[in-house]
């Protein structure tokens, strides 16, 4: 292992998620604890400081090695400020990494967590190499992050390639966020559940009801209904995969990328999703932008938040540490 190492730190609404990777992506002295975010964000930042220095304890590392986190948004970036984030209950413009700096005596840099794993695909991830890309997270809301010419796209704050919430129908359902018919509002994790939820109430959620045997409806579920030969619950994810599409081209002619990268619980849906998603971007960008564009998944599995964390950290902090 090289002797160039960060801290890298996954902050979730459930789960707090530390780990120690090298510049040559080793990832070591994982720890999990749980948010507890019911109790405020002092509270919540206590605990990330407490398992930091556990950590780098047991991984033997200098007062000098730096802090990445990955945090759901949005945030202000460039004042290291979290601004409001639903996951969180009462995070309304902590000045996170003040006050984790201060719990750990350490340097800290945060970032969204689809901009972090922008990065940790093209640093660690099978994206290595390539300094155009769309990566797009699907899980239970649509986030993500833009490389262009090997630079992050975040903007004048760092709120900055919201992919989610592009918008792919003028008279869409309304998202969570208040716009009117973004990506999120189709294939999100929830906008599956609420299409299903709806079908339920007829004849016609007869499949997707037994699928369930009992329990809540979810976008598997869905899934399970839809390889078991269900046209609606078909239909449902083929509505999902063409609100994708057209999103996909969006972004090709956007910002002509080399690859689009996608990531997160809900891809795991496979071809269910991605085929219809594949069929309808040709319908909603130019030929050139598409024909050196490949649409993948992500490499970096469950520890994306961790890695992307990672990759922040050595990118603020280019000549590494030495533990």
């Amino acid at each position: 292992m090289s002797d160039e190492r960060v801290i890298a730190i996954d902050l979730g609404g459930t789960h707090i998620r530390v780990a120690v990777v090298s510049r040559a992506g080793d990832l070591d002295h994982k720890e999990q604890i749980a948010t507890e975010a019911d109790q405020g964000p002092q509270h919540v930042i206590d605990r990330m400081g407490d398992l930091v220095t556990r950590v780098a304890k047991d991984a033997g590392l200098a007062n000098d090695v730096p802090i990445g986190v990955a945090s759901p948004g949005p945030l202000d970036v460039r004042a290291g400020v979290v601004l409001f984030t639903p996951n969180l209950p009462g995070w309304r413009d902590v000045e996170i990494t003040t006050l984790l700096s201060e719990a750990t005596g350490r340097s800290v840099v945060i970032q969204n967590d689809g901009n972090c794993a922008a990065l940790g695909e093209v640093q660690f991830g099978g994206a290595k190499g390539v300094k155009d890309l769309v990566y797009l997270a699907l899980g239970t809301g649509v986030g993500g992050g833009v490389i262009s010419n090997g630079m992050l796209v975040d903007g004048v704050r760092g709120l900055g390639a919201e992919v989610g919430h592009v918008t792919v129908a003028m008279d869409g359902p309304r998202c969570t966020c208040g716009s009117i018919g973004c990506l999120e509002a189709y294939a999100s994790g929830w906008a599956i559940k609420r299409e299903a939820d709806l079908v339920a109430q007829t004849d016609d959620g007869n499949r997707i009801v037994a699928a369930a045997d009992g329990g809540e409806l979810h976008a598997g579920i869905v899934a399970k209904a839809a390889k078991d030969g269900d046209p609606v619950a078909t239909a449902i994810l083929e509505r999902a995969g063409r609100a994708r599409g057209a999103a996909q081209g969006a972004f090709a002619n956007t910002f002509n990328p080399r690859l689009i990268v996608i990531g997160g619980g809900v891809a795991r849906l496979g071809d269910l999703l991605i085929a219809p998603a594949l069929k309808a971007m040709p319908s909603y960008c130019f030929v050139d932008m598409r024909q050196d564009l490949k649409v993948t998944y992500s490499a970096l599995g469950g520890d994306t938040g961790l890695y992307g964390a990672a990759a922040l950290a050595f990118l603020e902090t280019p000549s590494g540490s030495r533990a």
